[in-house]
C-alpha cells in the first residue's frame, strides 16, 4: 500500500469532513438502487448528520477518514449504541478502491468497536450493493436478515 495513505480518526467533531465523500455515496447508492432512487434523490447530508448526532447523544461515534497526501478518499462511521456496534457508513473512491484502504478503515472501526465490549457487531447494506458483501465476509459479517419496506412513500 501507498505509504502516503494515512488515517485521521475521531469522533462526531469530524462528521462535517466526510460531506463531499457522503454525497458521492448517496449518488452511487441512487445510480444502483431499483425501488428507492426518491429516497437518495432527496437524502440530503444534513439530514444524515442530524442522524448520526443523535446516535452520538445516545452512545458513541467513530469517524476514520483515509487521505492520500492531502486529499481525502475515504470515511468510515461507526457507532455504539447500549451493546450494539454498527457500521454506518462507509465510502472509498473508486480509483482507491482494492488497495487495502478499505481494510485500515475496516480495522481502525472495528478495533474501536471491540474496546468498548459490545455484544453484537452489524452492518446494513442498500439493496443494489450487494458486491460489498465479499468484503464484508473477510470481516466475519454474514446475511442475517433482509427487511423489505414499502416501495413508495406513503401519503
Amino acid at each position: 500500500m501507498d505509504n502516503d495513505i494515512f488515517l485521521e480518526t475521531g469522533n462526531e467533531k469530524l462528521l462535517a469532513d466526510i460531506e463531499e465523500l457522503w454525497d458521492q455515496l448517496n449518488q452511487l447508492h441512487m445510480a444502483k438502487s431499483l425501488d428507492f432512487k426518491h429516497h437518495y434523490s432527496t437524502f440530503t447530508f444534513q439530514a444524515r448528520s442530524k442522524s448520526l448526532l443523535s446516535i452520538a447523544e445516545k452512545g458513541k461515534l467513530f469517524i476514520a477518514i483515509a487521505h492520500h497526501r492531502e486529499e481525502k478518499i475515504g470515511y468510515i462511521v461507526s457507532s455504539i449504541i447500549d451493546e450494539t456496534g454498527e457500521i454506518d457508513s462507509v465510502f472509498i473512491k473508486p480509483e482507491y478502491r482494492k488497495k487495502g484502504v478499505g481494510n485500515m478503515l475496516m480495522e481502525a472501526s472495528l478495533n474501536w468497536i471491540k474496546t468498548n465490549n459490545v455484544k453484537l457487531i452489524r452492518v446494513a447494506v442498500s439493496v443494489g450493493n450487494e458486491e460489498v458483501f465479499g468484503f464484508y465476509a473477510k470481516y466475519g459479517f454474514k446475511p442475517r436478515l433482509t427487511v423489505l419496506q414499502f416501495g413508495s412513500e406513503l401519503p
